[in-house]
């Protein structure tokens, strides 16, 4: 099986590698590429607030479900636990999938 790709078959070297590895490590990005690799890749999620006449509001739209766990200062998996279950959190908060 032969392939037209000029690396077939062939590794990197260990410093190869470590030079990689630490190019890598050095990369800062800007905080609009960071936000499109949250947009890509995280999992967007609505958070609605209960309010006094029992209906739920929309109190705000989140690209990832760790910025909306940032948002209420609780851990993501806190969300992911009730957004899967479908039960209201501190019977104020329900988590929806946008």
């Amino acid at each position: 099986m032969k392939s037209n790709n000029p690396l077939f078959g062939k590794t990197h070297s260990s410093k190869s590698k470590e030079l990689i590895r630490q190019k890598a490590l050095n990369r800062i990005f800007s905080e609009e590429t960071r936000l499109k690799m949250s947009v890509i890749h995280g999992h967007p999620i609505s958070i609605h607030e209960k309010s006094t006449s029992g209906k739920f509001n929309k109190i705000g739209n989140f690209v990832s479900i760790r910025k909306a766990g940032k948002f209420l200062n609780i851990s993501p998996s806190t969300i992911i636990k009730y957004k899967k279950s479908g039960k209201i959190y501190k019977n104020k908060y329900r988590f929806l999938s946008k």
